[in-house]
């Protein structure tokens, strides 16, 4: 059986325990560090002791353990004094980063320096593989590397392996290799005279993987990012598009968290094409500060200089359709009872000139909330908004609107909204309206709103009934149009709806919403458009948003998703369609499972009004232990592309492109 004994070395009573348990065949001896607090316990079959030396010889199942550091040897010898330790025979070490076997090894348990010899390197968190001649371990995170093959792969014979003749490795940094072979299967394939992979850290400076490809219509195609850390709370990230046949591209993206100054993301490029002999550029933004009862704001800027840029370089059939590019910014104050805000917004139209769009720049705005006083409730909202556009046309205009708010009621609520509003106009450059113009009204709305449920014993049914009644006397008309402001006009409306609501034991199952219009200054045609809206979000996840209109018989809109997915099969189709704006589209996609390792899909975008498929992409994806591969082909109407990725996973992705 084992014993155990403080090695202290106090008289000859210590050698005779030894001389005892060796006869029993095993020992383990606690060994307290000069501060006394850290043990070093050894474990083995047999121990001779050199005191003069202070050296303790281990034969037969020796076992070390300091803290989260343990190696198990057939034979070692371990220096007391140094903490040095010289292991023999199926060697292995373990501590909270990696796990080290080895014919034989000599380590500082409490440095963690040494050299280990025909040994196999795992790092636990990302599974890496390092198979080696030799490794120097310089301390807890540093190591050489000689002779050294390079994976991910758990298999004896790797799927993929990098080789070198020496690997420095920075566990929290890098990994550089120098005389690099990639190999397949054990086969030669692909050599570099130098190798760069993160270790265990998320950011640092360097060449990121090249994206190389060919596209239709724009020839072979490279795209070189470079990553730059420019501090803890700051990186950058520097593109070189080459495109043989079209010309060469530069980006810039910027990314920043300041701490007073708030988050953003910057981004231009700029692509000059030789076959159009244009000037492509683009600049987008983003900033947002938010401090809790101070002044915050936020910042939107999405411009391009050229209509056809998206049309020409976009792969996303959503981007190149856009019709209009928008542009937001606001500074705000709150303060105990509402707040003051600067805002602007400025709209860049992609299919037409954008002279005669107004732009709002700026808007100076006050907003009181809610106070009560006595039953009812009274807040106010006040805009002075300057319009601009590009052929000078000029209107500003001051809109002032106070309410007062009622409500009463429990299992039938009552509530009564009373406003006024006043808007006044200075217009310029433009015969189309007088130089000045005003507005004088008030409206009165009614609403009625209950809400009935029932529980089952699977599920609850809940239904919302409501309706409201809208008065607007008559009031000028021919104003300017420019936002939703000037829709404000007389209005003798009743607006009906009736809501419905499924919910189980795990959240929501189902939703409709049905609304309709009733409006009896609409001569000939009162009733206005019925709006049908409905979600189911289990089994199956649907969506539909749908308007009729009764008097035609016609569906002025008819939008609709669905999805379902099961394990790594999926399926989803969809529709939009606008009767005003002249659009039919539909889509749909599949993912199918082939193997365990292979999955099949396949989504299109296709344009029913004219009559062409807009998109096509069909994907295969492979994945294994170690490795994965992805290969997508892309058609548009004009061009097509293919997309070749290999995951290397530890490592990152190569990708092989048709952007």
């Amino acid at each position: 059986m084992r014993g155990q004994v403080l090695l202290n070395r106090r008289g000859n009573l210590l050698f005779t325990v030894i001389s005892v348990l060796s006869v029993l065949g095993l020992f383990v001896f606690p060994v307290r560090s000069s501060a006394g607090e850290v043990k070093t316990v050894i474990e083995a079959d047999s121990l001779t002791y050199d005191a003069a030396t202070r050296v303790y010889h281990l034969r037969g199942d020796v076992r070390i353990r300091r803290l989260d550091a343990f190696l198990k040897a057939e034979e070692a010898d371990y220096a007391e004094k140094t903490g040095e330790a010289r292991a023999y025979g199926d060697v292995r070490y373990e501590d909270g980063w990696v796990v080290i076997e080895a014919e034989r090894l000599r380590l500082n348990i409490e440095t963690k320096r040494g050299l280990v010899y025909n040994a196999r390197l795992f790092f636990k968190k990302d599974n890496y593989h390092v198979r080696a001649e030799e490794i120097e371990r310089l301390g807890e995170k540093d190591y050489v590397i000689r002779k050294a093959t390079f994976t991910t792969c758990d298999a004896p014979l790797p799927a993929w392996c990098f080789s070198s003749r020496k690997t420095d490795v920075r566990i929290g940094d890098r990994l550089k290799a120098r005389s690099v072979l990639f190999r397949i299967k054990g086969l030669p394939v692909l050599y570099s005279p130098f190798l760069w992979a993160p270790i265990y850290t998320e950011r640092k400076s360097g060449l990121l993987l090249p994206e190389p490809g060919f596209r239709s219509d724009k020839g072979f195609f490279l795209r070189q990012p470079l990553f730059l850390v420019l501090s803890g709370n700051r990186d950058a990230t520097l593109y070189f598009d080459l495109y043989t046949r079209r010309g060469i591209g530069e980006g810039l993206e910027y990314r920043y968290v300041e701490r007073r100054a708030g988050a953003g993301k910057w981004w231009l490029y700029h692509l000059r094409d030789r076959e159009l002999g244009k000037d492509f550029l683009e600049f987008r933004g983003e900033h947002t500060l938010y401090r809790r009862e101070k002044t915050s704001g936020f910042l939107n800027i999405h411009y391009i200089n050229d209509r056809s840029f998206y049309q020409e370089y976009s792969q996303m059939v959503q981007v190149r359709t856009r019709r209009f590019l928008e542009s937001t910014a606001e500074v705000f104050y709150p303060f105990g009872k509402g707040r003051a805000y600067l805002f602007g917004r400025a709209w860049q139209d992609l299919k037409e000139s954008s002279e005669g769009v107004l732009q709002k720049v700026p808007e100076a705005g006050l907003a009181l909330y809610p106070s009560r006083n006595g039953p009812v409730y009274l807040s106010l909202k006040a805009s002075f908004s300057n319009f601009y556009s590009k052929d000078l046309q000029r209107v500003q205009r001051l809109d002032i609107r106070p309410t007062l708010y009622h409500t009463a009621g429990d299992a039938v609520q009552v509530s009564q909204i009373i406003g006024l509003r006043g808007t006044l106009y200075s217009i310029s450059n433009t015969g189309d309206f007088p130089d000045r113009m005003s507005r004088e009204a008030f409206d009165y709305s009614l609403r009625l709103h209950t809400r009935l449920w029932r529980r089952y014993s699977a599920f609850t049914h809940m239904v919302e009934p409501e309706i409201s009644y809208t008065f607007i006397p008559p009031i000028e008309d021919g104003l300017p149009l420019l936002d939703s402001t000037e829709l404000y006009r007389r209005a003798s409306v009743i607006d009906f709806g009736l809501r419905n609501y499924l919910f189980g034991r795990g959240g929501q199952i189902a939703s409709v919403r049905l609304t309709g219009r009733y409006d009896s200054l609409a001569a000939g045609s009162p009733f206005g458009l019925m709006r049908l809206e409905a979600a189911v979000f289990r089994p199956v996840n649907f969506r539909l948003d749908t308007s009729y209109n009764p008097d035609t018989g016609d569906f002025e809109q008819v939008n609709y998703s669905a999805s379902w997915r099961a394990g790594r099969t999926a399926l989803s189709f969809g529709q939009r369609y606008s009767r005003a704006d002249g659009i039919l589209f539909y889509s749909g996609g599949i993912s199918l499972p082939v193997t365990g390792r292979l999955a099949m899909g396949s989504s299109l975008w296709y344009d029913a009004e004219e009559g062409r498929l807009e998109d096509l992409r069909l994907t295969a994806e492979y994945s294994a232990q170690c490795w994965g591969m992805n290969i997508t082909f892309n058609r548009r109407p004009d061009d097509y592309s293919i997309l070749f990725l290999v995951e290397l996973k530890g490592l990152g992705t190569i990708s092989f492109s048709g952007i």
